[in-house]
């Protein structure tokens, strides 16, 4: 990402484990090799120096298990991100006051075992009218384009996150997915009239930067 003009991130949320000390999860970190202050350090790096261009920070449920690791945080952002517990709904300006309308969140109300996007979706069709709807929390991917009844397209999408080593997922019968880590938005400001081209979506972030570098040149930006 670092390398390819004209990309931006948003953490989504959960950065650590961070398994609270005192309780029974502590006993995770026996099952890691990152320690709960390597843990830290890892956080400091991925917000300062990874060379990852933040937009926003959320914070997600594991953040807040220790009282301590979101103040930490906020305390050494030197350069002023916006970290917002749970969820942030903003919109991306571009030139020409084109916009994209985004609702990031830790996770979405609504829950289905058929659908990981369930949450998602009733944010679209019961809240606001974003083009972009993106959580995390369930450590599973997803992605789905819609066109709504009054024309317009919208994208919904969960991220699955870095969260690979977990007993988890074997222990209570879910399959682990390998894809969709990180998702990706492509977003085309010269046409913002034509919804289908405006917005495109990606589950792998190196194709996407790929994608975009071609449209920036075939756009003349």
């Amino acid at each position: 990402m670092k390398k390819t003009p004209n990309c931006y991130a948003v953490n989504i949320g959960d950065t650590a484990d961070n398994w609270p000390w005192g309780s029974r999860l502590i006993a995770q970190y026996a099952n890691n090799d990152v320690s709960k202050a390597t843990e830290r350090k890892l956080a400091r790096w991925f917000l300062e120096d990874s060379g990852i261009p933040w937009i926003v920070w959320l914070e997600g449920n594991h953040d807040h298990m220790d009282g301590g690791f979101v103040q930490y945080l906020r305390a050494i952002n030197a350069d002023v991100i916006p970290m917002v517990d749970w969820r942030a709904r903003f919109r991306l300006v571009f030139p020409g006051d084109v916009e994209c309308r985004v609702d990031a969140a830790h996770n979405h109300k609504g829950h289905s075992m058929w659908n990981p996007l369930h949450g998602q979706t009733r944010a679209a069709h019961m809240d606001e009218d974003a083009d972009i709807y993106v959580a995390g929390h369930h450590h599973t991917w997803a992605l789905m384009t819609q066109e709504m009844p009054d024309g317009r397209i919208i994208h919904m999408a969960r991220a699955r996150g870095y969260k690979y080593i977990d007993d988890h997922a074997h222990r209570h019968g879910f399959y682990e997915q390998q894809h969709g880590a990180s998702i990706m938005f492509v977003i085309r400001p010269k046409h913002h009239d034509n919804s289908i081209k405006f917005i495109r979506s990606f589950a792998d972030v190196e194709d996407g930067c790929e994608y975009l570098n071609i449209v920036r040149k075939k756009d003349g930006k």
